[in-house]
């Protein structure tokens, strides 16, 4: 097995496994709002199927804002596909992001509002 197969096998297993609910640690992924905010999904660690929606503020300087959220992972991810997680904010609004399993890049299916604040559909994950 190469070098760049062995990390790309387990980068994959790391990123399934952070959403398969068997990495101990938090999951965090960033994006940016439409006003250039930072947004964070930060996915809590396992058992936990919850996480939170921050918006830092850090661009507009207003306070930050939180929206809770609780996530699930389907049971069946096609073999070789990038892992997908789909989040549902308490308004029943849903992202399905899919994670490029050789990159820490990932990209929603669609968009979705959240106090006013519409988010990038492109997320990258940041802490694993």
């Amino acid at each position: 097995m190469s070098a760049r197969a062995a990390f790309a096998f387990i980068f994959f297993t790391l990123t399934a496994n952070a959403f398969a609910g068997v990495y101990s640690k938090p999951v965090v992924m960033t994006s940016v709002n439409q006003m250039g905010d930072t947004a964070e999904l930060r996915f809590d660690a396992a058992p936990a199927h919850t996480g939170t929606l921050v918006i830092l503020g850090d661009r507009t300087k207003t306070p930050q804002k939180s929206y809770p959220f609780v996530y699930s992972v389907p049971d069946k991810q096609p073999a070789g596909a990038a892992p997908t997680v789909d989040v549902t904010f308490g308004d029943k609004q849903t992202l399905n992001i899919t994670c490029d399993p050789l990159a820490d890049n990932c990209q929603s299916a669609g968009y979705v509002t959240e106090g006013g604040s519409t988010f990038s559909i492109l997320w990258k994950i940041s802490r694993h």
